[in-house]
């Protein structure tokens, strides 16, 4: 059975928060300040897996840095299209907004999987990929990955992948979304 998660109405203001360390720069400036920030702290190793979600951070990443997983929809907030992100391996799945799909959740398990044994993987999203952050959150690789993602307001969030930031991704995903 293919059952995926509803957004709660209650739970819709709760996330759009930014999580993490939140970058307030304009790119190429926001990617390498990210990298540097994420190579000062060393959270999570010398060379952890980028994993980014969001058109624009994941193509920004690949070009003045790196994604080792991207999760894109093909779209921005402004419908505009962007291009550009390559990978290895290319995994589809359909998400409706305010959902997560338990395709999505095998296409990126699949392709983190993939990203650990250095074949770079993208994930496409016929659909709505805003919400997918929670799952690379919950399925990254514990204290050897970051995940990256845009906050709609125009910033970067920054969230090593700790024992931290992965109990309170299983917590939202638990208590802000209904099975259906």
């Amino acid at each position: 059975m293919n059952t995926r998660l509803v957004l709660k109405n209650e739970a819709r203001q709760a996330l759009s928060y930014g999580w993490g360390f939140l970058v307030f720069r304009e790119p190429p400036e926001s990617i390498r300040f990210s990298i540097q920030l994420i190579k000062d702290l060393g959270l999570c190793g010398p060379e952890p897996l980028l994993i980014t979600v969001g058109d624009v951070v994941s193509y920004n990443f690949a070009a003045y840095g790196r994604s080792d997983v991207a999760v894109v929809d093909g779209k921005t907030r402004r419908s505009m299209r962007i291009q550009g992100v390559v990978a290895a391996n290319s995994y589809n799945c359909v998400n409706d907004p305010g959902t997560i799909s338990q395709e999505c959740i095998e296409a990126i398990k699949s392709a983190i999987e993939e990203a650990k044994k250095d074949r770079k993987s993208i994930v496409y999203v016929d659909g709505e990929e805003d919400l997918l952050s929670l799952v690379a959150l919950k399925e990254c690789p514990l204290n050897e990955s970051w995940v990256i993602y845009g906050h709609w307001k125009g910033f970067l969030c920054l969230l090593p992948c700790t024992e931290f930031f992965k109990r309170l991704a299983n917590v939202l995903l638990e208590t802000s979304f209904e099975k259906e």
